[in-house]
């Protein structure tokens, strides 16, 4: 009779269990970016990557010994409306155990290991105040030295969002707006802890 209660109760943990424990992934990023004097020009943005406690990082990055850097570049300007819309431009994010990134010198910002590189779909950018808006856009990895750790299914349609600030204080010298924002799957891509069917039996 223990027994079959046993099995009962496994059964029914089975069921209403979810497969694994999924928290929150995303790219944390805090940047600056250049726009475009116009139509058919392009877009930069330089951004330092940070540990998104209490999210994780949707590939396994050791901030304790390495600095992770985003870039954008080439983003063009196709509807210089509101919103602006672009297009194309490669985004490209970077492991660096050497050279710290200075907004001085963007050329520490892209001195790395490229671990991901995309482009995106579209980008759309918004201003609801002189100083304060939105980005947001798609986007698709297609290389960097750990793309294969992505399932290639897993590789497209990435979210990129920004809150956009162009207070004089809060943009470095040389840059239009500073840029806080994340890129995430639209589904967790690495699965976390998962429960054994041993630990499932001990817990009763």
């Amino acid at each position: 009779m223990k027994t079959r209660i046993l099995i009962l109760m496994i059964a029914a943990i089975a069921v209403t269990l979810p497969v694994a424990a999924q928290a929150q992934q995303l790219f944390d990023f805090l940047g600056q970016a250049n726009l475009p004097a116009g139509q058919g020009g392009t877009l930069s943005m330089y951004s330092i990557v940070s540990n998104p406690v209490p999210a994780t990082p949707p590939l396994p990055l050791d901030f304790d010994s390495f600095q992770y850097t985003l870039v954008i570049v080439d983003l063009v300007l196709d509807v210089d409306g509101d919103p602006q819309e672009y297009s194309g431009g490669t985004i490209t994010i970077y492991e660096d155990a050497a050279t710290a990134a200075d907004y001085a010198f963007p050329g520490t910002f892209v001195d790395g290991t490229a671990i991901l590189i995309g482009t995106f779909d579209y980008l759309n950018r918004s201003m609801f105040t002189a100083t304060l808006g939105t980005a947001s856009g798609q986007l698709d990895w297609t290389g960097g030295s750990m793309v294969d750790m992505i399932a290639p299914d897993d590789r497209l349609d990435w979210l990129f969002f920004t809150g956009i600030n162009a207070l004089a204080s809060q943009v470095e010298p040389g840059y239009d707006e500073a840029w806080d924002g994340k890129v995430e799957p639209e589904h967790p891509i690495v699965p976390g802890e998962q429960m054994n069917w041993g630990e499932v039996k001990n817990a009763y």
